[in-house]
């Protein structure tokens, strides 16, 4: 693959990686600041619903802005913030920080999947989109992990000092990146325009509920972990890589299942998935082999749920994908801040013990909306008809907010001008590729 989708990769890494490592170190941050564990966890809060309405606004702002200046600019943005978070002297000093640091995360992820696209030739396009997107599943797997282990010797400021300067690296190694042109931008009127009729909306919940459900519990996992059985930092660190490996494991399995059996059984398997996971974690009685096997469920259908949603989403509104799938990101962001809110104010009512159980509870309601979006899709025509996605310059239509419709998370490719994938009941083909001429072409690497 080539150095130059290595290096979008790596800043997707770096962003990742300060973006969640925090949920490791709530109780210490807690500590620190004299603020309650549930307060502390508003920190995840406050980056995903700054990051779920920074997105579409960033794009509509900056889209006509020179592709590698602006990466560069968001990773320095990061950086910046993530020192800020090292310095912080008082919670609100962090909250601050916080929203600086979704601000550049909002900025990056999004073009650097584009860029991407651009960068690869037609027929590694996918691989190419699903290799910068692993750099958010590495996260998980290896920045988390490493963030709580070295929480212990360093603390707070040392591990987001080390993340400031892993962000810093990722922007020299944009030196690699040729200058780009401009790319179209995509009004916010045109992006809200899919929400016609019932099957996107009911998907958009779908995907909402399951971020609420991993995220209630996710933002609050070592809280929740030490009330069990009070693993120490090895073990800790070793079960968060269980979850990690599962969830990119999940993210696999999802796109070739999304494939072969459709979405809606796939959003079906990967639900209940989730919910056995979350229900299993307080009946594991803190075992290290029970409490891994639940965080391995847990993570194979949390993450499992994301390219399944992505499908569905394309075939639900073939000829306006990139705005739906756009507003899917920002949903899932809200929903991870929301889950924020929900797991902070379980721990106050009902203690700890109780969250997994909430959580697994939420994902069981998300089956009421995915039953809604099935019966849309097979009963009435694909939505948002009307509404014409703005193009990359690559051939392939992105959102505006990260995510590419042609490659559902890591799950396989669906090329522009071929149906939708999983075989979709009512999903129509997406329309043929037009030319455009608003963005010039990158040079792509052989």
């Amino acid at each position: 693959m080539s150095v130059r989708i290595l290096a979008l990769a790596l800043g997707n890494f770096a962003v990742a990686t300060g973006a969640y490592v925090i949920a490791g170190m709530l109780s210490d941050i807690a500590s620190h600041t004299g603020v309650s564990v549930s307060l502390a966890g508003q920190l995840v809060t406050v980056y995903a619903l700054t990051y779920a309405v920074a997105a579409p606004v960033v794009s509509t702002q900056f889209g006509r802005c020179d592709r590698r200046r602006l990466l560069a600019a968001a990773l320095a943005l990061c950086a910046l913030g993530n020192l800020l978070t090292a310095l912080a002297p008082g919670f609100g000093a962090l909250l601050a920080a916080r929203v600086l640091t979704a601000v550049g995360a909002a900025m990056f992820t999004p073009l650097a999947v584009v860029t991407a696209a651009d960068l690869a030739p037609p027929h590694r396009r996918g691989s190419a989109v699903a290799l910068v997107v692993t750099g958010s599943t590495l996260a998980t797997v290896l920045g988390v992990p490493a963030g709580v282990a070295l929480a212990g010797p360093v603390g707070r400021p040392g591990v987001y000092a080390a993340i400031a300067l892993l962000g810093l690296a990722a922007m020299a190694a944009l030196r690699v990146l040729p200058r780009t042109g401009a790319l179209p931008r995509v009004p916010l009127r045109a992006q809200v325009g899919v929400l016609r009729g019932a099957a996107v909306p009911a998907v958009l919940a779908v995907s909402l509920l399951a971020a609420v459900s991993d995220f209630a519990v996710y933002t609050f996992v070592v809280p929740v972990l030490t009330d069990l059985g009070g693993p120490g930092p090895r073990e800790l660190s070793a079960l968060l890589v269980v979850y990690g490996l599962a969830g990119a494991f999940g993210n696999v399995v999802s796109g070739w299942a999304t494939d072969r059996v459709g979405a809606d059984a796939t959003m079906l398997g990967a639900l209940a998935v989730l919910a056995a996971g979350l229900f299993a974690l307080p009946v594991t009685g803190g075992e290290a082999v029970p409490t891994a096997a639940a965080l391995a469920l847990w993570g194979l259908g949390g993450w499992g749920v994301l390219p399944a949603v992505q499908a569905k989403l394309i075939g639900a509104a073939p000829a306006a994908a990139g705005s739906a799938v756009a507003l899917n990101a920002a949903v899932m962001w809200l929903g991870m801040g929301a889950g924020g809110v929900v797991g902070g104010g379980v721990i106050e009512a009902a203690g700890s013990g109780a969250l997994a159980v909430v959580g697994g509870a939420i994902a069981v309601a998300a089956l009421v909306p995915l039953a809604v979006a099935a019966r849309a899709t097979r009963r009435g025509a694909p939505a948002g008809a009307a509404v014409a996605d703005a193009g990359t310059g690559s051939g392939i239509a992105f959102d505006a907010a990260g995510c590419a419709p042609s490659a559902a998370y890591g799950g396989p490719a669906a090329q522009v001008g071929a149906p939708a994938p999983g075989g979709l009941a009512g999903a129509a083909p997406a329309p043929a590729p037009v030319p455009r001429t608003a963005a010039p072409r990158v040079a792509a690497d052989a």
